[in-house]
């Protein structure tokens, strides 16, 4: 695997933990209502992340 494909997964996996942990907090209803934003926050803060990390070479 590639150290590219090694951080494409790596990110993914925490995205997806975090939408379960959103979902859990939120429970069904509210995510019913509110998941997609959420969603869209949590890989908005993802990407952030990863630019950040990668300008300051710890990527």
């Amino acid at each position: 695997m590639s150290e590219v494909q090694a951080i494409k997964d790596r990110v993914n996996h925490q995205i997806e933990r975090e939408i379960k942990i959103c979902r859990k907090r939120m429970g069904e209803r509210a995510w019913k209502l509110h998941g997609e934003w959420v969603t869209e926050n949590i890989v908005t803060a993802a990407k952030i992340w990863v630019r950040r990390e990668l300008q300051e070479g710890r990527l």
